[in-house]
Parts: structure tokens; sequence; C-alpha cells
């Protein structure tokens, strides 16, 4: 399935401050580290001409380390993982008028050093903000 087009917000700035401040609402103490990636520090952050795979616009992408045991109650695991991480629902934003989902990648215990490799590697230009 084909991403459909998107309409970049022209407000990226102001999107990109509240984003930051919603992220950090979200962490718990034990979230060592996190890293937004993706659209929301590349500044193509933006809503959907139609809807994809129940988005109706950019995902926030966030990369935390933080335990297992200590992964917050109300972050829904998605049943996605990779060799080095696990897919959860952080929760979710309305951002000019569209619904905007956290979706956060929890590297594996003893795959934090390769996580942030990776990172870089993938060009996914990550912006710690813990």
């Amino acid at each position: 399935m084909t991403k459909p087009k998107k309409i970049i917000y022209s407000n990226q700035e102001e999107v990109h401050q509240r984003i930051i401040k919603f992220v950090k609402s979200q962490l718990v103490p034990e979230v060592k580290e996190a890293y937004l990636v993706g659209s929301s520090t590349t500044g193509e952050f933006g809503k959907y001409e139609t809807s994809y795979r129940n988005h109706d616009g950019s995902d926030i992408d966030l990369v935390a380390i933080v335990p297992e045991d200590s992964i917050p109650k109300d972050w829904k695991f998605l049943n996605t993982e990779r060799d080095w991480w696990k897919l959860y629902r952080g929760g979710k934003i309305q951002i000019n008028n569209i619904l905007h989902k956290l979706d956060v990648l929890v590297v594996k215990q003893g795959m934090e050093d390769f996580a942030r490799k990776r990172m870089k590697e993938l060009n996914w230009n990550p912006e710690k903000l813990k």
C-alpha cells in the first residue's frame, strides 16, 4: 500500500514545539533516553489526503530506551517488533484539527548502542529529548 500524498503543515516550527511538549509529557522517569525521529524532525509533518493505515496524518515517531518492566501501562503494544525494537502506541495529539498518533519504538535490552548507530545510518535525523 502506497502512502497518499501528504500536505505539509505551513507552521512546522510551532508544530515541532507542540510535539516536543506532548512527547515529553508522555515520558516516565524510567525512560533513560528518547529520540524524536522522522517527519517531525525534518520539517515534513502534515496530513494525508486520505487515511493511511488508520492514520490521518504523520505519526510522531519516538525511539525510547526504557526497561521493559517500566514501560508505561498506557503504551499499547502493537504486536510489531524487529531485531532491536518493539512498537508501542504511546498516545495521540490533535494538531491542525488532525489526530496524530505517537508511535514508540522501544529499544530491546542490550541493543541500545546498536539503536543509536542504526538511527544515524538510516538518516532518521534523531533529536534527543531526554
